[in-house]
């Protein structure tokens, strides 16, 4: 007698069926090792990898931002910013970790090293930052398919240049550190919110000074859970010495207002346009300007196909290059339009009279309709208005010095430094400097009494002894 087997369908619910089979990880294991399974998992690794560049890329705008920035996470969103990094994290460590075989990956893994060293150098006191960052960057650079000679070669590298560059850094910041001790009394922003101000409060080795400090409250970088408050932009707009107490005020005021008060201090008030400024105002159309070659650099030179005679650089260059450039005197006249002087790195500028620009000019310029004043001891030291027309805050005008700005602020300190006895020392000082003097003046007097007197003397010994 004949038997049959019947397969009986699945029960809802039970694990999934191929034929007889059911899908295990032990099955999974085992169709990926068959060669067509093999080209599905690389091509499945190869596609995910591709995504950890756009890691890199956040790794690099945040090295560049840790910079240039400040960062900022208020305590209210200091748990929910640990806990979204610490995802993003996760998911990238994931990520990584499937894919680390793929040399995308792999470089990726290696390229993101020195970009870490600013970001822990500048916020080493936001372990909610830190701590996450930290364990992603050891898991994944361990378990980085990377060899294990080079990588650990790369890694006592890295491990190096984390440590000089910190020495470094501390040490270059401690020798720029001014030799001056600085009290904050007021950090506050302008009623219109345009400006971030100081009054600070600096006691040197003269008999110090107040000042006060502004930069730009609108060129900052705004999260949800942080703020990036930028650098590099303070101006030091005002110092009254001796130090001593100053009041403060900020006010707003109309622009035709203060175009009138700028024009009856001086009518021959006078601005300088930059070249953005200059192609607001439609300036640049037939602007022209002459410079003689020895005013221009070799590259500018190089790029119009001249060079000066007699330099042996960029003859040496030429052979190099094989470039055929034309000879010229040094004092030979060139003329440049708008356009060539911007291509060349000139910068044309444009000197405007005040007089000259109407109101609508000004609000092309940027001018605000309302503009913020600041007044110290009743005399104006800022003005918005004429910040905007001079660019005060504009990129290029970033100071350096941001690369070694310290990313903590010292705290404020309303009652400031204690001026009573400030001028108590100062009274001291003035009077024992008054004391020395005068007894200096009298030793002086009595010296010259005394050789006179002995002159005397001498001469009537002398002439007795005759």
């Amino acid at each position: 007698m004949s038997t049959t087997t019947i397969n009986q369908p699945a029960k809802t619910g039970g694990a999934k069926t191929q034929g007889n089979q059911p899908i295990t990880i032990a099955l999974i294991r085992e169709k990926l090792t068959t060669s067509p399974g093999k080209y599905i998992l690389f091509g499945v690794q190869f596609l995910l990898s591709l995504f950890t560049v756009f890691y890199l890329r956040g790794i690099i705008l945040f090295a560049y931002n840790s910079i240039f920035y400040r960062l900022e996470i208020p305590e209210l969103t200091a748990k929910s910013y640990c806990f979204s990094v610490s995802v993003t994290c996760f998911e990238y460590a994931l990520l990584m970790l499937f894919t680390r075989r793929q040399i995308v990956t792999r470089l990726v893994i290696l390229c993101a090293m020195p970009f870490y060293f600013p970001i822990f150098l500048f916020n080493y006191q936001r372990l909610e930052l830190v701590i996450p960052l930290g364990i992603l960057i050891v898991v994944t650079y361990i378990a980085s398919g990377t060899s294990e000679g080079p990588k650990t070669i790369l890694g006592a590298v890295f491990l190096m240049f984390y440590i000089i560059g910190a020495v470094v850094f501390f040490v270059v910041q401690s020798i720029l550190t001014p030799t001056v001790s600085d009290t904050v009394i007021k950090r506050d922003v302008s009623p219109l919110g345009n400006y971030r101000y100081e009054v600070v409060q600096e006691i040197d080795r003269a008999d110090g000074n107040t000042y006060i400090a502004i930069e730009p409250n609108d060129a900052d970088i705004k999260y949800e859970r942080s703020v990036w408050h930028v650098k590099g932009f303070k101006q030091t707009i005002y110092h009254a010495r001796p130090l001593d107490t100053c009041t403060y005020e900020w006010s707003t005021q109309e622009r035709s207002l203060i175009t009138q008060t700028l024009l009856a201090i001086n009518p021959d008030t006078t601005f300088t346009l930059n070249a953005d400024q200059m192609r607001i105002l439609g300036l640049d159309a037939g602007f022209t300007k002459e410079y003689e070659a020895d005013d221009l650099t070799r590259m500018q030179l190089r790029k119009l196909g001249y060079q000066l005679k007699g330099d042996k650089i960029i003859q040496l260059l030429e052979k190099v290059l094989r470039d055929d450039l034309i000879e010229i005197d040094k004092d030979r006249i060139l003329r440049f339009n708008f356009d060539q002087m911007v291509s060349l790195g000139l910068n044309p500028t444009y000197d405007m009279k005040l007089a000259d620009l109407t109101d609508e000019d000004l609000e092309k310029l940027g001018v605000p309709e309302e503009t913020e004043i600041l007044r110290m001891n009743g005399k104006v030291v800022f003005r918005q208005y004429i910040a905007v027309l001079e660019d005060t805050f504009d990129a290029s005008n970033r100071e350096l010095t941001a690369l070694v700005q310290s990313n903590e602020l010292p705290e404020v300190d309303p009652a400031g430094v204690d001026l009573e006895e400030i001028r108590r020392k100062r009274e001291e000082a003035a009077k024992a400097t008054e004391t020395t003097t005068t007894a200096t003046e009298t030793t002086t007097e009595n010296t010259d009494t005394t050789d006179i007197t002995g002159g005397d003397t001498t001469e009537t010994t002398a002439a007795a002894a005759q």
